[in-house]
């Protein structure tokens, strides 16, 4: 142990908190959490027990070089800080659940006046209903449409005076120009929703039982006959759903396979019957034993999972101690969505973890198992043929433009502007046929070519010029191939800072009417046939190039329209606009800042003015 790490340690409270491991380069090596911090990192560099369990742990040991550490109220606190570090930072010899940027939530925006339904990747809004996390968009979008089908539900956020289209095909009961009242869609179509999205659906059954007889009763036979097709539509999709236990029996079943990677099974069962499947990919498990996984996954998916069961099922026994800080009571913290308010597990409010040895239970988990294993091989194969063909598109590629070499580094290149104003060009790389954004690059051009009135003039071919002629200023890597967007116009451009720079660099355009690929040293252009797999990639590097491009164009040119209109408002200077950017981030920032939040930093009497003019 060095002495920066050591004299950290005497410092360390006995207070619930996040710790960070760094190398002697910085590099972040491992995020924690811990209940009492002396306690938990001292731990660690003890000569025996404690953490030295393994040659993995001994070997993140002897590469710490510094900690740092945040303190937290609690412990649900310290979990969620240790949730997004871990996301963030990406530590070496963390478990890390594989593409989680993918996970999607169901939201429901309670807040609107009309509540709407829709999807997202992070759990950010506190006011909303989250469900979820999906790993499959296919799941997410299937589900949605089978809610609709039962509970036809409103697009539109306000109550206007036309109805929304869904009103049009049957698929909304009319809430968006007053059919029915506001209180009336909450009660009968978002409440049901709700429990149908948390597997209480033969709750929903009786409501919608009791409505119908309601309705006939006071023979109302229209609203009567709606509530009666939607009850014939849950009990199919329930006829469908798999019978596990007789009994309504609410479990969340965990199976777990290991490979060079580890993929964990999920079966959500709700009310006996098995609602849901998921499967979770996790990288840096190799050396880990199932437990040790499944402690490090669990309370980082209940941290974030919406539908949480009485009773859990593992393969083996884990420390669940992290697992009663994410408990559904626990609302002392600022966490971003609305738990269930019943207990998670047992009456006492801990997790009641069943470890299965006969019966229907072991079946589950075995069950689970095997699909985990189908699973990570699925996953494999696709891989596998994925990088077939991005090879295959590659070495057409290599053929068709008679290269040297294989083009694994291609760079392409693309101009955005309107009449000269905010013109700016984008830089972006393709690394084997895949996009390596951190090596993407964008150019706000300097030069301004102006037209004999005195206006801003495009010069597409000189702004190219530009841009290249500062990119091979610099020391990055050296491309295979350069691929421009446009014609023989704006690659004898290019082709001409080649030429100053004394560079031999394969380059070609690809022009978008014809998709021509022309080459510097060919009259005509060459045409590669509409299926060609080259072409697919070509058309797929050279649209990445443009999106890029008009991104970084549209943020200069509302960045300015901004400016424009706060250069026009007494009281406001070069110093107020900079403040302004700094706190909001951005100029769209600014303009759906509340008046209370600009006063803090411009005073109200200029908020009420700037809200006033944007």
């Amino acid at each position: 142990m060095n002495k920066t790490v050591s004299q950290k340690l005497k410092s360390l409270p006995q207070k619930p908190g996040v710790y960070v491991f760094k190398d002697a380069k910085g590099l972040v090596l491992y995020v924690g959490k811990a209940v009492k911090l002396k306690n938990r990192v001292s731990s660690y560099f003890k000569k025996t027990g404690g953490d030295n369990r393994g040659p993995r742990i001994q070997l993140m040991i002897s590469q710490i070089k510094d900690l740092d550490y945040t303190v937290c109220d609690n412990e649900l606190e310290s979990l969620i800080l240790e949730n997004n570090f871990i996301k963030q930072l990406k530590p070496k010899y963390n478990v890390m659940l594989q593409d989680d940027k993918n996970y999607l939530f169901l939201k429901i925006n309670i807040k609107d006046e009309i509540p709407t339904i829709g999807y997202e990747r992070k759990i950010l809004d506190k006011s909303a209903r989250y469900f979820g996390p999906y790993t499959s968009s296919v799941a997410i979008k299937d589900t949605l449409r089978l809610v609709r089908k039962i509970f036809p539900y409103c697009a539109n956020a306000k109550v206007s005076q036309k109805p929304c289209f869904y009103y049009h095909i049957g698929k909304c009961p009319g809430v968006c120009f007053g059919k029915i009242t506001l209180e009336e869609y909450r009660n009968n179509y978002i409440k049901p929703i709700m429990q149908f999205l948390e597997g209480h659906r033969s709750e929903i059954l009786k409501d919608l039982q009791a409505q119908m007889r309601i309705f006939a009763t006071h023979k109302k036979f229209e609203k009567a006959a709606k509530i009666r097709d939607q009850i014939f539509a849950l009990n199919r999709m329930l006829e469908r759903q798999k019978l596990v236990y007789p009994k309504k029996i609410d479990q969340d079943v965990f199976s777990i396979f290991q490979d060079r990677v580890t993929c964990i099974n999920l079966f959500i069962i709700r009310e006996g019957k098995m609602i849901q499947k998921e499967n979770f990919i996790l990288e840096n498990t190799k050396q880990l034993s199932p437990a040790e996984i499944l402690e490090n996954f669990l309370p980082r998916y209940y941290l974030e999972a919406s539908n949480w069961p009485k009773k859990i099922l593992l393969p083996v026994e884990i420390d669940f101690e992290p697992l009663r800080g994410v408990r559904s009571d626990d609302r002392t913290t600022k966490q971003s969505y609305d738990r269930s308010p019943r207990a998670f597990g047992a009456r006492d409010g801990h997790i009641k973890i069943v470890i299965p040895t006969r019966g229907t239970k072991l079946q589950l988990m075995k069950l689970g198992e095997k699909n985990a294993q189908q699973y990570l091989e699925a996953q494999g194969d696709k891989h596998l043929l994925e990088e077939a063909r991005l090879l295959s598109s590659l070495k057409e590629l290599q053929r068709v433009l008679d290269l040297p070499a294989l083009p694994g580094r291609i760079e392409a290149y693309d101009i955005s502007n309107i009449q000269g104003t905010n013109p700016v060009g984008s830089m972006i790389v393709f690394d084997f046929a895949r996009p390596k954004k951190s090596d993407y690059r964008k150019f706000k051009i300097k030069r301004r070519t102006v037209s004999a009135e005195g206006l801003p003039k495009a010069d597409d071919f000189a702004m190219m010029r530009e841009m290249l002629d500062r990119r091979f200023k610099n020391g990055w890597s050296r491309p295979d191939l350069i691929l421009i967007d446009g014609g023989k116009g704006q690659l004898s451009s290019a082709v001409s800072v080649l030429k100053q720079n004394k560079l031999n660099i394969p380059i070609i355009g690809l022009a978008k009417r014809l998709e021509e690929i022309f080459l510097p040293a060919k009259k005509h252009p060459i045409m590669l046939r509409d299926n060609s797999i080259a072409l697919f990639l070509l058309q797929r590097i050279r649209d990445e190039a443009h999106r890029f491009a008009v991104k970084y164009h549209r943020q200069l040119r509302s960045k300015t329209s901004l400016t424009s209109v706060l250069d026009q408002i007494s009281g406001i200077g070069e110093g107020r606009k900079k403040q302004l950017l700094q706190k909001f981030g951005s100029p769209r920032l600014v303009r759906e800042a509340s008046i209370t939040d600009l006063a803090a930093i411009v005073g109200k009497t200029l908020a009420e003015k700037i809200k006033a003019s944007l």
